[in-house]
């Protein structure tokens, strides 16, 4: 298999690749691979019930602080509020 990549590609594409992968590998090794967003959303209001929801959104400014101290970009914490408004519009069970 590796020898069709050299035969197929440019050697600079390779190394570009390798370099990615063993920065990824070390980053993973070390505990530090950041998450992705999708991630951090769904670990943020997945188990949030109505009533959580609701006083989320009454406390936001308070929300964004805290979320800005943990590294959250600011389209994500939308995207976190986006959810807790539909949340805090369903029933609750």
């Amino acid at each position: 298999m590796l020898e069709d990549y050299f035969r197929e590609m440019p050697i600079e594409e390779i190394l570009t690749g390798l370099k990615f992968a063993k920065n990824r590998w070390s980053a993973k090794d070390a505990g530090v691979l950041k998450v992705g967003r999708k991630s951090i959303i769904q670990k943020e209001v997945h188990s949030v019930t109505n009533e959580q929801a609701q006083w989320r959104l009454k406390n936001w400014k308070m929300m964004i602080s805290n979320y800005r101290r943990r590294g959250y970009s600011y389209p994500t914490i939308s995207r976190i509020k986006k959810i807790l408004i539909e949340k805090s519009k369903k029933k609750s069970k």
